[in-house]
């Protein structure tokens, strides 16, 4: 599921990308939002305001220039009055925003003051107009008549781009027909090389234009310094155009070429003469604003419209719209600090749509997964839930059956509106009448009321209204979403609530289940950390039942506890962790307490380690009773081997009293059955110790040694049946955990047997040697051997090996008290046997590094 899910994410993710790369791709190439980029070009502009520059001065002809001199065209002569008198401050240079391209025939004197004043300023510069007479007709230049045009300092065009939405943001500083070679006035007025004017005569017939530049605009109309045409002939002060550039235009209204702009507002246009005003600021400020070059802008477009990717999929969904918002801002602000420092414009709206769209996108695929999730969750859950026993269907007549034996019920039914009382409440109740109790209840899908007889001399007390209630609530309405909404998610979000009231409920029964065992259980993860616990185990391992146990380690927990069958704590969790075995241990608390300890893999899974549950049973009782049963067994041993010991010691005495070769006989057969009976109470007393858990302290032993010692015991009782005890050691030390002389005497048990059992002249082999992690210490014989059938049962009480060849007599008490002594330390004993061949016995301990 888990890689389903990350391969629909991926898929997701990469839809998306596509999604986004083609739509900035789409704009790019149509501009379909063009509107758009103007209308935050404009808003950046505007807030890019600028003082004016001090020298640049705007001559107006304004309204109360036409009431002094009457109405548009002026003769020409109060033009060149208007040069003599700027000339006088010595200005930098004279722009006129006016064409001359005619003379006037009514007035030739006219012209030739313009001319005469505009030869001897020598800086006076005259715009050329591009017209086209027809439409679709060829394009031409109008220069200024002849004898004005040589007299000008410099001409160039002075025409302004507008866009398709009627604004003027934008000028060529070359135009012309044929080839681009006419600079903008206001890049004559700064020293701009000219061509000359014999281009008008250019056969060429289309306008060429170059350099187009964004308008730096420094501020709304009347932002540069204004003197009226009428004030500069009449009364001004002197100085005002000292080292300035004056540019001479129209601002009147009706008579000009005023334009709106970016900076203009609402039905304030701006004059022509004023924008050439901001174009001479910006060429002189080599400000000018340049739109950036193709290949970057798609390049940051494309790049742009592809970051919600990367951020989107990072993000929880809380941040998700706050890092859209954020992108879209940061968007915004590269434009703006791009056109402000670097004074090029990036068109930012085939990067700011794709971003916008990413998130209803995004979230979109992100809820289609959610719910596809909530689905696949809530049927898996219902499935499990359903396997559980405590969520069967649970049968109305058995229920009801249970109650009887419990309160006083009487027969019962099911109606449907039928007699119910009028003063039933809502179902969160029982009522109570005459002799009947009333509920309603969810029975089969739809709410039926149960009516049950009361046969009680009394009421219900509380107490029985309580064991009621919890039967009416296996019985409770579902939760279901309004009538009025029938909304997808509102419905899984309703199923969710169920689910979890579900699962509280689960959790409640598993806690109060837990809770109340008489055994103490932990839950451990596969780190041995605990992750559940009860208040029993509490009590048994730290006597308080509200220890908090969880999050401890195992290890510490079983600090206290000390092992009596000679195993360790790492082998026992580690078989049950990493072997997946079910272990079982007999274990005392410093305290004085004893317990059995079960561990059972959380998984039967070999491939896995999932944890394990760790389960403590009091067992002090038992052990109590098995230690007295061991005290009566050594009381009564006691008791039998003293009387018999003393009749042997009376056979002696008989047999030196009374020499008779008859008598003598009756003695040897009343002293062998009492040293067999003897030896019986001797043999039954070593197994009942070791099967106690409390006769012997376990300590580090060596086994060589103890091998040693056994066969040295056996050495002479060889010796009477010409047997060679061989002993052969892999190894000079191998330590065990465990008590000596038990060990010492389960080998003696196993030699004692190979003597017994083996004919004269033969060879028993007595080895030990470390296997896997295992002390091994094996007597092998060359005997009778034993049957196969016998193998199964040879370690049973009471059994011994009968043959053809061979029947030795004895109780049957020293295999199984071998077999007692292993199990005790934690090993195991094995036998293999072929009948003539000889038996090979091996017992395998847990072995244990000794430091040096």
């Amino acid at each position: 599921m888990a890689s389903a899910e990350h391969r629909q994410w991926v898929s997701d993710r990469w839809l998306l990308s596509l999604f986004l790369l083609l739509l900035a791709l789409a704009l790019l190439a149509s501009d379909w939002l063009w509107r758009w980029d103007q209308l935050i070009y404009d808003s950046q502009l505007r807030l890019w305001s600028r003082p004016s520059a001090d020298n640049i001065v705007i001559v107006a002809i304004d309204e109360a220039s036409l009431e002094e001199y009457g109405r548009w065209p002026w003769a020409r002569g109060i033009h060149a009055r208007l040069i003599e008198a700027i000339e006088k401050d010595n200005p930098r240079a004279i722009a006129f925003d006016i064409i001359f391209a005619e003379h006037n025939q009514n007035d030739p004197f006219g012209d030739q003051q313009l001319v005469d004043a505009v030869a001897a300023s020598g800086r006076v510069y005259l715009p050329i107009l591009m017209e086209q007479p027809r439409a679709h007709g060829y394009a031409r230049e109008t220069l200024p008549f002849p004898a004005l045009a040589q007299a000008a300092a410099g001409m160039g065009h002075a025409h302004v781009e507008l866009d398709p939405d009627g604004i003027a943001r934008s000028v060529y500083l070359r135009e012309g027909l044929g080839e681009a070679f006419w600079p903008h006035l206001s890049e004559a007025m700064l020293g701009a090389n000219l061509s000359s004017s014999d281009a008008s005569t250019s056969a060429m017939r289309h306008w060429v234009r170059d350099q187009r530049i964004l308008i730096p605009f420094a501020g709304p109309p009347g932002h540069y310094k204004r003197i009226s045409y009428a004030q500069v002939l009449t009364d001004y002060l002197p100085g005002t155009f000292t080292d300035k550039y004056v540019l001479v235009g129209t601002t009147a209204t009706g008579i000009g070429d005023s334009l709106p702009t970016p900076v203009s507002g609402f039905s304030h246009d701006m004059p022509g003469v004023e924008l050439n005003a901001n174009v001479l600021d910006a060429l002189q400020r080599e400000i000018e604003i340049r739109p950036i070059a193709p290949h970057w802008r798609w390049l940051i477009t494309l790049v742009g419209a592809l970051s919600p990717v990367v951020v989107l999929y990072y993000l929880a969904p809380r941040n998700a719209l706050l890092s859209v918002a954020l992108l879209f801002v940061l968007v915004l602000l590269f434009c703006g600090l791009l056109l402000w420092q670097r004074h090029v414009w990036f068109p930012p709206v085939d990067v700011l749509l794709p971003i916008l769209v990413s998130y209803p996108l995004w979230s979109w695929r992100r809820l289609e997964r959610a719910v596809h999730y909530l689905n696949t969750e809530l049927d898996e859950l219902h499935r499990q839930r359903s396997e559980l026993a405590i969520e069967a269907d649970r049968s109305l007549e058995q229920s009801i059956a249970f109650l009887r034996q419990l309160l006083p019920l009487g027969d019962w039914r099911l109606t449907q509106g039928e007699a119910v009382p009028s003063q039933l409440p809502g179902g969160s109740e029982w009522y109570f009448q005459s002799d009947r109790l009333w509920r309603a209840l969810h029975v089969d899908g739809q709410r039926q009321v149960l009516a049950v007889q009361w046969k009680g001399a009394v009421p219900p007390s509380q107490q029985d209204l309580d064991i009621l209630n919890r039967f009416a609530d296996y019985y409770r309405a579902p939760l279901e979403p309004s009538r009025a909404s029938h909304e997808a998610l509102e419905r899984r979000i309703t199923q969710i609530q169920t689910a979890t009231r579900q699962l509280r409920e689960l959790r409640k029964f598993v806690d109060n289940s837990l809770s109340n065992m008489s055994d103490g259980v932990l839950v451990v993860d596969a780190m041995g950390q605990v992750l559940l616990s009860n208040a029993r185990a509490g009590w048994y391992l730290q006597e308080n039942d509200e220890a908090q146990l969880s999050g401890q380690s195992l290890f510490d927990l079983l600090a206290d506890l000390q092992l009596q069958d000679g195993r360790r704590w790492q082998e026992l969790i580690r078989g049950a962790l990493v072997d997946h075995a079910r272990i079982q241990a007999t274990v005392r608390h410093v305290s004085g307490r004893d317990l059995l300890v079960q561990m059972s893999p959380l998984s039967r899974d070999i491939e896995s380690m999932d944890g394990m549950v760790v389960n403590f049973s009091d067992i002090s009782p038992l052990k109590a009773s098995e230690r007295k049963r061991t005290e009566l067994l050594n009381f009564l041993s006691h008791d039998i081997r003293s009387p018999l010991v003393s009749v042997l010691a009376l056979y002696e005495l008989m047999r030196e009293k009374y020499p008779d070769a008859e008598l003598a006989q009756l003695i040897d057969r009343m002293q062998g059955y009492t040293q067999k009976t003897l030896n019986l109470s001797e043999q039954f007393l070593q197994l009942a110790r070791a099967e106690s858990a409390d006769e012997y302290p376990f300590h580090d032993v060596e086994m060589v040694a103890v091998m040693v010692n056994a066969a040295e015991q056996l050495w002479a009782q060889a010796q009477q049946k010409n047997i060679r005890i061989k002993e052969e050691y892999a190894l000079d030390e191998a330590w065990v955990y465990g008590e000596a002389s038990l060990l010492e005497r389960a080998l003696v048990n196993l030699l004692t047997n190979a003597i017994k059992y083996s004919p004269e002249g033969t060879v028993i082999r007595a080895s030990v040697a470390v296997q896997d992690g295992r002390c091994v210490a094996c007597v092998q014989d060359e005997g009778y051997g034993i049957p196969e059938a016998e193998i199964p049962t040879l370690f049973d009480r009471f059994r011994r090996v009968k043959t053809d060849k061979h029947n030795e007599t004895g109780a049957g008490l020293g295999l199984a008290f071998v077999h007692a002594v292993v199990k005790r330390h934690g090993g195991e004993v094995a036998v293999e046997s072929e009948e003539g061949k000889g038996s090979l016995f091996c017992i395998r301990l847990p072995v244990i590094e000794i430091d040096d």
